[in-house]
């Protein structure tokens, strides 16, 4: 064979592969290459012109991407392919992507994998019967139900976008999150596989044994199980709700840590905690505000407001069903029938008792009560005794220019229905009182005694029981001079009296001296 003869061999052939497997440079986006099939055969008479059918362990590439299927058609004219049977399709080295059925177009560089299709990225495996892989924008969507599960998480949704180069998910429509220690509802939420951390972007709920998370956005690490919640944010343990314009939970150590308009509701005691800054431990149970702190308690159909510049709640350690809750520092509170102020206030869940402390001031009634130290006791969410310890005076104006006044080392007063009708004083008892005749005033009485009751009725002195060493005057309306008609320390706080909710932040120092009378050494009667 002469060298002519073998140079047009030659031709033959090259040409014979270029029209059986063209080159990529015959097309802007570059055609589909044939790298084998079992049988090659022209379909143009069923199919039209230009149309390859393959048949048997069919392998395909297109730029970096490799095809493999039981069959295919490829129409050369639109740079199309259509596959049928073990489609395997891999991208980069790197993604893996499965299914029974593919169309793919060349120029638009998109799969659509149908039936029993499986996207495999490393860890990361999605499964549905529907995906479209565009391979220009490197993104799989699915629009009929699909999964994405991790090392961690299962994740399902009616819509979903996932961007493997990025390791990134947009999940849409009843999207449900499954891991070993929570479900999470939500309409929208975006996923990163590698941080394995979830973007909130609508409305979700994140449901577990300990509690119920909703937010509407913010981020939870499914890794370290650390939320960061940033609107209309609760966490609901059950008896107790934390809310907050923002969040931070840290599920492993129980904390919830809010920065703004923090609310802790604790339904078991009918209080509720709020605060600009605060936290609450569902582990130990212990809870913090501070920043325009506030505690709010039910009793009946009122409701006592208490702001404090701290308050902490902390678990009894010997009995954790119950707690005890401490306010800290300019202490002042507000009901319609109760106000009062202090330095600091300790309220123990085990007896209903509000113990007031450094320089206490409490009206009840229109009665001021000062003491050393105040106690409030309350059964069944009604106040029923309160103890004033160490100097208390007890003054409660007859009208404008006159006070009634109670002195003693120590005093109880006891309240039916939320009204002061007994006083006991046990310890150099004093009385200022102006008894009436309808309703004028026809003296001014004055009386001691070491120990010493007083009965009340419509919140007037009705009755005076003198029990030890007695003594007392009863004088004319106008006779005693001014200074006579007031108990030594008499001391007039009205000025100083929160009388709305919103009181209850302006605190004032006060600008006068309670004066003490000095009891040291004395001892009470036995």
């Amino acid at each position: 064979m002469n060298f002519t003869k073998i140079f047009f061999i030659f031709i033959f052939v090259f040409i014979s592969i270029q029209e059986v497997f063209p080159q990529e440079s015959q097309r802007g986006n570059g055609t589909i290459l044939i790298e084998y099939a079992d049988v090659l055969e022209g379909a143009e008479k069923r199919l039209g012109k230009n149309v390859q059918a393959l048949k048997g362990n069919v392998k395909m590439r297109h730029h970096n991407t490799r095809m493999f299927c039981d069959s295919a058609i490829i129409f050369r004219d639109s740079n199309k392919v259509e596959a049928f049977g073990s489609i395997h399709i891999i991208q980069n080295d790197t993604i893996d992507l499965y299914g029974d059925k593919l169309y793919y177009d060349g120029d638009e560089e998109v799969a659509k994998v149908r039936d029993n299709v499986r996207l495999v990225n490393r860890n990361v495996v999605l499964t549905t019967n529907h995906l479209d892989y565009d391979r220009r924008d490197d993104v799989a969507y699915y629009f009929n139900g699909g999964r994405i599960v991790d090392e961690s998480n299962e994740l399902v949704s009616r819509l979903g976008f996932y961007y493997p180069r990025i390791g990134e998910v947009n999940f849409k429509d009843s999207v449900v999150l499954t891991n070993p220690d929570y479900l999470m509802y939500s309409d929208t939420l975006k996923y990163f596989t590698r941080t394995e951390v979830v973007e909130i972007l609508g409305p979700t709920d994140i449901v577990s044994d300990q509690n119920t998370i909703y937010s509407e956005l913010g981020f939870y690490d499914t890794k370290k199980d650390e939320a960061h919640l940033l609107k209309n944010n609760y966490i609901d343990g059950g008896e107790q709700t934390l809310r907050g314009d923002t969040i931070y939970y840290d599920r492993k150590n129980g904390l919830g840590e809010v920065f703004s308009s923090m609310e802790l509701e604790d339904t078991a005691n009918n209080v509720i905690i709020t605060g600009n800054y605060g936290f609450y431990n569902e582990l130990s149970e212990r809870a913090m505000a501070t920043r325009r702190a506030v505690l709010k308690q039910v009793y009946g159909a009122d409701t006592l407001f208490l702001h404090a510049d701290t308050l902490r709640a902390d678990p009894v350690e010997d009995d954790p069903e119950n707690k005890i809750v401490r306010a800290f520092h300019h202490v002042q509170f507000y009901r319609t029938d109760l106000q009062g102020r202090c330095d600091s206030m300790v309220y123990d869940f085990r007896d209903s008792t509000n113990t007031f402390y450094h320089d206490p001031v409490i009206w009840a009634q229109g009665n001021q009560m000062t003491a050393g130290t105040i106690k409030l006791f309350t059964k069944e969410r009604a106040l029923y005794k309160a103890e004033m310890i160490d100097n208390a005076f007890l003054i409660a104006p007859e009208d404008t220019m006159h006070y009634n006044q109670i002195k003693g080392k120590l005093m109880t007063g006891y309240f039916r229905e939320n009204q002061l009708y007994k006083i006991d004083v046990d310890g150099n008892g004093q009385t200022v009182y102006y008894p009436k005749d309808r309703e004028y005033v026809i003296g001014v009485n004055r009386a001691e005694s070491s120990n010493l009751t007083i009965f009340l009725e419509d919140r007037k002195v009705n009755t005076i029981v003198l029990r030890t060493q007695p003594s007392g005057n009863m004088n004319p309306p106008l006779v005693l001079a001014p200074e006579d008609t007031k108990l030594d320390g008499f001391v007039w706080l009205e000025e100083y009296r929160p009388k709305s909710y919103e009181s209850i932040f302006n605190f004032r120092k006060m600008e006068v001296d309670v004066k003490r009378a000095d009891y040291s050494g004395y001892q009470f009667d036995q």
